[in-house]
């Protein structure tokens, strides 16, 4: 369960950017997530829930942004989204690929007074 881990890291940012902002209160965060995170979004909204507990995050909300797995073919330079575990080059079938977009973890936005 990586993502308590995950949750626990951001929420530490998440505090420190409130308090560098003088926020007396959160009430919602946005997060933005890759697919090849492999991040649970229940297990996620659990370690949030659980970190937020007696902080000015307290009732705040949860979103959730998941980025796409895109990659592209050295061979042929095709560009292509991952729907499947399959890693291959849908056109040339190569399996000589470059991650384009799909690891990221972000804290897109905080928001509160």
């Amino acid at each position: 369960m990586h993502e308590v881990s995950i949750v626990n890291d951001l929420f530490r940012i998440v505090l420190e950017v409130a308090e560098k902002e003088k926020l007396s209160r959160i009430d919602r965060v946005n997060f933005q997530v890759g697919r090849m995170m492999q991040v649970v979004p229940e297990l996620f909204r659990f370690a949030f829930d659980s970190a937020k507990t007696g902080t000015i995050a307290e009732k705040a909300t949860l979103e959730i942004e998941f980025v796409p797995v895109r990659m592209q073919c050295r061979h042929c330079g095709h560009a292509f989204d991952v729907e499947t575990q399959e890693f291959h080059c849908p056109r040339c079938r190569g399996v000589n690929l470059d991650l384009l977009q799909g690891k990221e973890l972000f804290i897109k936005s905080i928001e509160g007074e």
